[in-house]
């Protein structure tokens, strides 16, 4: 028999105690040592004859005493910060734990308050609060044409699946890699209104040819090289991929009349230290110049974090190391980072299309989160103590920084219409319209060299 320890001894935690006693099927399989509440009148009361024993904060010490091995989280309105203390306290535990859904998954119908499920790395870093306003979207999208970058990855394979829910008529997956793409007819072929094209945004031509085929309404430039210590390695790619594959897409979309472009940035491209980063900045400028081209096309960009499950980020990361007994492998002990669910981020993009105004967008990525207790949390979670997982820190990595900034300094933000989605105001035109053929030239010259320090350092002097 498994031995529970309910913590909130709220609505939520009196409900799954109810049911563990009077469910046929589990009050011959679980026994409830009791509940935990910051509530400190409620110590020593009882309820349905199990007793409140202490502050959530004495947990540890707790579930020792009872030699508990399940615990059950019933508050959901905790933030991130609550769920984060409470998984510290336990760190020296070794029990399974599990919460309940938080309020906007219940509110929704994608989850009830009697389904307990395992904690996850979102419910650490951000409890997911923003719904999809399908109402509110349906408008605009009605019977758009929207056409995907990089639909194959992460941010674009999201950006899909969110927007056929939406009534558009038709939706464009463009991506270099054919596995990828395989993996989204699997999964949404069957939608009439999904096409795909094999094709890399280096390539000029094919994207032109694909754009002026389709004639999108909407393009998400999606497709860029995002591995920091890559990119440092091979700074040529950078150039190619994210500064000129960029352009290519921006003149695509002139000539083909679109009428919303949307880069996909990152807060890397802020202050940038990386060539990634660095690369971003640049296609930033160049995105946002050319509105000064006096096109049909409205050209935005979107700026966010690290987003929780995309590849090469460092939760999958943790996942491998800990199912490999360890050891988990973080860069340092200060190192800082934002982080933002995938789902979240897509539907923060795809409402920053829809508006008229504003060409940045920043998505609220709440507070940045220390790597190494995100790693501590994983450890504990995933069945282990942080004595049985040891943790290693490795050195900062070339590329990157201790901090990541959302803002350059001289960004202000202002309120938009939807929860967490914010404009900022910064100088719109970093170049003419006549320069930009003779930069991406010069990008390209600098670039065929394979010279990493010339090509580095020609980037780096870009960036403004």
């Amino acid at each position: 028999m498994k031995t529970v320890i309910v913590i909130g001894a709220g609505a939520a935690g009196q409900m799954i105690v109810h049911e563990l006693l009077h469910n046929t099927k589990k009050k011959n399989k679980y026994s409830v040592a009791g509940y935990l509440d910051d509530n400190a009148a409620l110590t020593g009361q009882f309820f349905e004859g199990i007793p409140v024993l202490g502050k959530i904060s004495e947990a540890a010490n707790i579930v020792q005493k009872y030699n508990a091995d399940t615990i059950y989280v019933a508050i959901p309105s905790a933030s991130s910060v609550q769920i984060r203390q409470i998984i510290e306290s336990l760190y020296t535990v070794k029990a399974k734990i599990k919460i309940v859904p938080g309020m906007i998954e219940i509110i929704e119908g994608s989850a009830t308050s009697s389904q307990l499920r395992p904690i996850e790395p979102s419910d650490l870093l951000g409890r997911e609060e923003v719904t999809f306003d399908i109402e509110k979207l349906s408008s605009y999208y009605k019977d758009k044409t929207v056409f995907i970058t990089g639909a194959g990855g992460s941010i674009g394979a999201e950006l899909l699946q969110q927007i056929l829910c939406l009534p558009v008529r038709k939706i464009v997956a463009f991506g270099h890699g054919e596995n990828s793409i395989h993996t989204l007819l699997q999964t949404v072929g069957g939608d009439s209104r999904f096409e795909y094209v094999i094709g890399d945004v280096k390539d000029q031509d094919k994207i032109m040819c694909e754009v002026l085929r389709f004639k999108p309404d909407i393009i998400f430039h999606a497709a860029a090289h995002k591995h920091v210590p890559l990119m440092e390695e091979y700074p040529d790619e950078a150039i190619k991929n994210n500064i000129v594959g960029t352009y290519n897409c921006c003149m695509a979309a002139i000539e083909g009349n679109v009428k919303k472009f949307v880069l996909i940035s990152t807060d890397k491209a802020v202050k940038p230290s990386s060539v990634m980063g660095a690369s971003k900045r640049i296609a930033e400028q160049i995105v946002l110049s050319m509105n000064n081209k006096k096109t049909k096309t409205h050209f935005i960009l979107t700026r966010f974090g690290n987003v929780l499950g995309s590849r090469g980020s460092v939760v999958p990361v943790f996942q491998r190391q800990i199912q490999a007994g360890g050891p988990v492998t973080v860069t340092h002990p200060e190192m800082t980072r934002f982080f933002m669910s995938i789902r979240e981020a897509a539907r923060l993009v795809i409402k920053a299309a829809s508006l008229k105004y504003g060409n940045i967008f920043i998505l609220d990525m709440g507070q940045p989160v220390k790597i190494i207790d995100l790693a501590k949390s994983m450890i504990l979670l995933s069945g282990h103590t942080i004595d049985e997982i040891p943790i290693k820190i490795s050195g900062i990595r070339p590329g990157e920084k201790l901090t990541e900034e959302i803002l350059t300094d001289t960004e202000k933000l202002a309120k938009t219409e939807f929860e967490k989605l914010f404009i900022s105001e910064e100088k719109s035109v970093f170049y003419e319209a006549d320069e930009l053929p003779l930069l991406i030239e010069d990008f390209l010259v600098v670039a065929q060299t394979y010279d990493k320090d010339s090509i580095r350092n020609f980037i780096m002097s870009q960036v403004k």
